[in-house]
């Protein structure tokens, strides 16, 4: 029978901007391994599918201290996962790595040799964000526009040819002849590309996935072709049911146009379920949360000059499906961006439907986004300025607030939709949400035979019934 699928997205203080600050939140101590280990002690006796190491190499850590605090102080990921993996026996563990910043050769032994000593618990989540402040700490200029995709694209070809460059038995330790491996099951690549030129073999057996399974997220044009291509698994996070169904029928159309076959791909959009109760007291965090967002210093008309709004630094904001930035979080900003000067209403005007119906297609997605969060309708009189001002800024992956039925309802009915396979939870912050999600969604998902009560097997392949892909050596 078909089973959903979970993952644990593990933020540092969560994922709404403002949660760190809540009272009930810790003082997350982001350099100790018990730290995490508590996290994943959590999700892994959920008996969820993975454990998700995201990763954003360091930029401007000052000016993400206003954003997600999570990115000034993350643990090199590998490093993380190694002692992770001596906690805990069946979860599968995922490291994020950018193949801008790295050598196919330095990543397939990275993650050959983690999935060795995890017992096949590995997967790779494959990133290729444009962080130009952060490719200056590697002597790079910038990332590029679609260079980086044909780079990844290279990359990944490259590093499963080295994850396949020594076949099974090929370690014979003969004592009798002296032969310690047998040469015609050792494979040199000299692989001569337009990225990469790579000589060699990996000095380590094939692991015990054969190739690492791969997760990315993205729906732009370029990121649809590289998931259906290359990966096993998909965490976009699509706003509505018939946004994923749709995303996720495109990406299967062309992975066997790419692939040249029907392989599985597994969709688990990002969630972040808010609990309370009721669904009165779970819409009351959200506002709680919500006020201790950091704005701007003047919230009616903000901290920019008058040139600003003219210039190319907002129009790349307004073209981008991100929340308002620090810095740019005022009224004014909010009007710019909806089409509709809201400023004479001031931070505590309600919204008439006059009012509403200049608003462009952003304005009127928040205006929807309110009203699922919070019950909140501009013909109920019960949208106020201050209410788009926070949708425009909380931002993250799609909410859903509600009692634990509701946010049980919420996935079985994406699930059974075919909009997911699964979903990517994390928590808005710690370490209340979490323990809420697995200790009561978690076992009505059980009770309703969609998720499993023990492990059946110990891999992150055997979580999700994907086979060992053959050798290609072998095969050829």
């Amino acid at each position: 029978m078909r089973q959903l699928h979970l993952g644990y997205m593990y933020w540092l203080n969560g994922t709404h901007w403002g949660g760190w600050r809540h009272p009930d939140a810790p003082t997350a101590h982001a350099f100790e391994l018990e730290y995490a280990a508590k996290a994943l002690r959590i999700v892994e006796d959920a008996k969820f599918d993975f454990f998700f190491l995201g990763d954003t190499l360091p930029g401007d850590i000052v000016r993400e201290q206003w954003i997600t605090t999570h990115n000034t102080g993350r643990l090199e990921p590998f490093t993380l996962a190694s002692q992770l993996a001596l906690q805990s026996s069946k979860i599968g563990l995922v490291v994020t790595a950018h193949p801008t910043f790295y050598e196919p050769y330095i990543l397939a032994r990275l993650t050959a040799s983690l999935d060795h000593l995890s017992g096949g618990r590995l997967a790779w989540n494959v990133v290729l964000g444009a962080n130009d402040l952060a490719a200056q700490n590697f002597s790079l200029p910038d990332l590029g526009g679609a260079d980086r995709y044909e780079r990844a694209d290279e990359f990944i070809a490259v590093i499963q040819k080295l994850w396949d460059s020594i076949e099974e038995g090929a370690y014979l330790q003969d004592k009798s002849t002296g032969r310690y491996v047998d040469e015609s099951k050792i494979h040199r690549l000299n692989w001569q590309g337009k990225h990469f030129q790579v000589a060699g073999t990996l000095p380590v057996e094939r692991s015990p996935q054969g190739h690492i399974p791969l997760l990315y997220a993205g729906a732009s044009e370029l990121s649809r072709e590289l998931t259906a291509k290359w990966a096993d698994v998909n965490f976009t996070g699509p706003a509505t049911a018939e946004e994923s169904i749709a995303f996720n029928a495109d990406v299967r159309e062309r992975a066997v146009r790419l692939r040249g076959r029907e392989d599985p791909i597994y969709f688990l959009p990002g969630i972040a379920p808010l609990i309370g109760d009721t669904r009165a007291d779970a819409i009351e965090l959200y506002e709680e949360l919500n006020t201790l967002l950091p704005f701007d210093d003047d919230l009616v008309d903000g901290d920019q000059d008058e040139s600003f709004w003219s210039s190319p630094d907002w129009e790349r904001i307004t073209a981008s499906r991100f929340p308002l930035p620090q810095g740019i979080r005022s009224v004014r900003s909010l009007s710019e961006r909806i089409g509709a000067d809201l400023r004479p209403l001031g931070l505590d005007g309600v919204i008439k439907p006059d009012i509403a119906e200049r608003f462009n297609s952003y304005g009127a997605g928040l205006v929807r986004a309110l009203a699922d969060r919070t019950d909140r309708t501009v013909d109920a009189g019960g949208v106020r300025v201050r209410d788009l001002l926070h949708a425009a800024v909380a931002g993250g992956f799609p909410l859903v607030i509600g009692t634990a039925e509701h946010v049980a309802d919420t996935l079985i009915d994406w699930f059974d939709r075919g909009a997911a396979e699964g979903f990517n939870v994390n928590s808005p912050f710690l370490w209340n949400q979490l323990e809420r999600f697995t200790g009561e969604v978690v076992p009505i998902l059980q009770d309703r035979g969609v998720f499993r009560t023990e492990y059946t097997t110990g891999t992150f392949r055997g979580h999700f019934g994907l086979e060992v892909p053959p050798n290609t050596f072998t095969q050829e």
